[in-house]
């Protein structure tokens, strides 16, 4: 695998409803680690941006969540956006998750194979938000051992993300042009691909090609997901992927923004799906170890404010 490009997939974001409602979820459901909690400081409406993860944050296992129902705006699911996030299981195990699921009320779709992998469907119960469980028996990754789910059956992290596109050639332009992936196969409308040179979990998108899809929601909005996030070993990396990117003429791209965790660049593909590219820091320089995601952590700038911005936040509580 050539580590001087993208590696592999880092972290998604999603917009959800109720940061309990997530905790509920990714905790005593999906079984990831709840590893931050901090603000969302581009809105004037401050909301939770918070982090699921394995017992660090290992990139690819990272889901973090805007709960945005404060806000009262509700997003759209559609064409260029990302609209299915997938786990990994271990083969065998997708009948328990099935009656993991439906034991907290979960419905959960007609199981299925896909490229020779068991799958099933479900949504986040509190947003509606679409995500899969598929067994993957080459999937090596030490998983978290959560107290809600036996390690036997514990989700290694992300299997693979999916987007839908009005315009696949494009995009299949973009992904082996610009970000380092080849296509490996095709099911009907479904074009997967994969990082070059790699057989590592973790490192799988599928386009979903729908011409007549109407235009999902690109806004900071509930029920839909924003964002995913794509890792680099540096940041020398990253302003080479933006600089050989922009050359291409892909020129929507962000400047360097850091996000206390990682430092990332945006940029907005040609199928109309929000990327990233990120480079980790790491979720231990502000906390410790045993003490992930127990406290509030605000910007340098506001920790004057902090005690404002824990009030401000009181009527979305959150109880781990």
């Amino acid at each position: 695998m050539d580590n001087s490009h993208i590696t592999s997939l880092h972290h998604i974001t999603i917009c959800t409803g109720t940061a309990q409602g997530d905790i509920d979820f990714f905790v005593k459901v999906m079984g990831q680690r709840f590893v931050k909690r901090t603000l969302f400081y581009d809105g004037s409406i401050p909301i939770y941006h918070l982090y699921f993860a394995d017992e660090l944050g290992t990139p690819g296992t990272v889901m973090t969540t805007f709960p945005t129902r404060r806000t009262g705006q509700k997003g759209r699911k559609g064409s260029n956006q990302f609209t299915v996030c997938s786990y990994s299981i271990p083969k065998g195990s997708l009948q328990w998750w099935i009656g993991h699921l439906n034991a907290h009320g979960i419905a959960t779709g007609e199981p299925g194979i896909r490229f020779g992998q068991r799958f099933v469907g479900f949504q986040h119960p509190d947003c509606g938000i679409d995500f899969e469980v598929i067994e993957d028996e080459t999937d090596d990754r030490a998983p978290y051992a959560s107290p809600h789910v036996p390690i036997e059956h514990a989700q290694r992290g992300f299997h693979s993300w999916t987007g839908s596109v009005r315009e696949i050639e494009d995009m299949d332009f973009f992904m082996n042009a610009c970000w380092n992936f080849e296509k490996i196969g095709e099911e009907g409308n479904r074009h997967r691909y994969r990082v070059k040179d790699t057989s590592s979990a973790g490192t799988i998108i599928d386009l979903l090609h729908e011409p007549d899809r109407r235009q999902g929601s690109w806004t900071i909005a509930e029920g839909i997901i924003h964002h995913g996030a794509f890792a680099v070993p540096d940041m020398d990396v990253q302003a080479r992927i933006k600089f050989e990117t922009e050359g291409v003429g892909f020129t929507d791209f962000s400047d360097r923004k850091n996000r206390g965790y990682f430092e990332s660049t945006y940029v907005r593909t040609p199928g109309g799906i929000m990327f990233e590219a990120t480079h980790s820091l790491g979720f231990t320089h502000d906390e410790d170890e045993l003490t992930l995601g127990m406290d509030l952590k605000v910007s340098p700038q506001f920790d004057d404010k902090k005690h404002l911005i824990q009030q401000a936040m009181s009527d979305d509580p959150i109880v781990v």
